[in-house]
Formats: C-alpha cells, sequence, structure tokens
C-alpha cells in the first residue's frame, strides 16, 4: 500500500519552527554536537558519522542512480552503498509514500559540509538518501502512519539492518536513511548481491512483500529494538 502525503505533511509548518527552536539556544545559537563539528555547524573530519571516507570530488566515487519504478533519480555512492539506498527508495514508493517530482526534493551525495546533526554528515560520504527532508524535517517525529512505520520497519529488517532509519536517531529526522555498518562490511556486500539477484527474479524485490507476515514482523520489531538503543 502507499499514500501520497503523510498525517504531518499539514501541520509541519507549525511543528517545524518548534523543532527548530529546540535546537537552538538562548543566546540564538545552533546547538550542535561537540564530536567533530566546528562552532559554524561544518563538518571537519575526513570520514562521515558512519566511518566512510569523504572524497574531495564527487567523480568517480559517485554516480546517478534510478530509483526503480519512479523515474527519478538521485546521487549515491556508487557499487554497494547505491544499491541498497536505491532500493530502500523504491519499497518506500511503493509501501510507505509515492515518490514524485514536484513533491520535495531527493537528496543523497551533496558536497555541502555544513551540517545540523552528525548524522547529516553521511551525505557527505554518498551513503544517505533523505526523501523529502522539508516534508520530514530535522526533529520532528509522528511524521508516518502506524502502518507506514511497520513499512519502514520491514524494509529496514530486509536490508539486515545495514541501513539505520533517522528516525532512531537524536535528534530525529524522519525523511533519512543511511549506511550504518563500515565500509568493509560483509553483510552489506550480502544485502547488495542478493538485490541485483532479485532484479532478475520477477517474483522477487520491491513490491512482492507481506510487511504483514508474522515472522517479517517479528524480525522487524526486533532490529527496531536493536537500533533503537
Amino acid at each position: 500500500m502507499s499514500i501520497e502525503f503523510s498525517r504531518r505533511t499539514v501541520l509541519k509548518q507549525f511543528t517545524g519552527v518548534a523543532a527548530g527552536a529546540a535546537l537552538v539556544s538562548a543566546g540564538g545559537t545552533l546547538l550542535a554536537p561537540a564530536t567533530a563539528l566546528a562552532a559554524d555547524g561544518t563538518w571537519r573530519r575526513s570520514t562521515s558519522a558512519n566511518g566512510w571516507s569523504i572524497p574531495n570530488a564527487r567523480a568517480p566515487f559517485a554516480g546517478t542512480c534510478d530509483i526503480q519504478g519512479t523515474g527519478l533519480t538521485v546521487v549515491l555512492r556508487q557499487g554497494d552503498t547505491a544499491t541498497v539506498l536505491a532500493y530502500l527508495a523504491q519499497r518506500f514508493h511503493y509501501d510507505v509514500a509515492r515518490l514524485e517530482s514536484g513533491r520535495g526534493e531527493i537528496v543523497g551525495y551533496r558536497a555541502d559540509r555544513k551540517v545540523r546533526a552528525d548524522f547529516e554528515s553521511n551525505h557527505l560520504s554518498g551513503t544517505a538518501l533523505a526523501l523529502y527532508p522539508e516534508t520530514y524535517p530535522l526533529g520532528v517525529t509522528g511524521n508516518f502512519f502506524p502502518y507506514q512505520v511497520t513499512a519502514i520497519r520491514d524494509i529496514l529488517a530486509e536490508l539486515g539492518g545495514v541501513v539505520k532509519w533517522g528516525g532512531d536517531t537524536k535528534p530525529s529526522m524522519e525523511s533519512m536513511f543511511f549506511i550504518d555498518v563500515p565500509p568493509q562490511s560483509q553483510q552489506l556486500k550480502q544485502v547488495a548481491a542478493t538485490l541485483r539477484a532479485w532484479q532478475l527474479t520477477p517474483s522477487k524485490g520491491a513490491g512482492t512483500q507481506n510487511v504483514e507476515d508474522p515472522k517479517r514482523m517479528k524480525a522487524s520489531k526486533e532490529l527496531a529494538k536493536s537500533q533503537k538503543s
């Protein structure tokens, strides 16, 4: 199942203001983690928060990827990362909310080192995907209906936990998904290989899942406990 808009879309202009205020101190300065951020919010490390390298130039480490079934594209780190995140976007389109041009921006790789939270630095390494970040902004929770959250949890479990959802981060950003394993992860390689095999199998892949299957729901809940902690 899929819907075009989430239940918080209409309210985001109000809740977004409140969320933004929560990230600002009484003196009016942005409250950023002390870890790898400069005072102006610039990410200073040569790797993103998830441990992946940040090249000085986009090519050739990142490239434009098709999000199958949508007619849309996104720039991601080439290889297994692109395979996994593009598939996630495809399933989001089918099972959570439709991805359509004109609704907002889909963000993969970006070169701007200004970030508001550590996990946003994952865009710099091409290992993060934000689906309509203006619709589902930083600090705003409850954007999705319960059945949409169930679908998101199912997607994460199907991907073997190699991707983390921004709904489980602090601060929360429910539009965000990022690779949550190191560059040499064998699990990532195995998941990507499975997804490529599914592309050649008509009965496999996005659009074929029953997210309410008891076994899938059990796996989703177990992963959620792990990723929330």
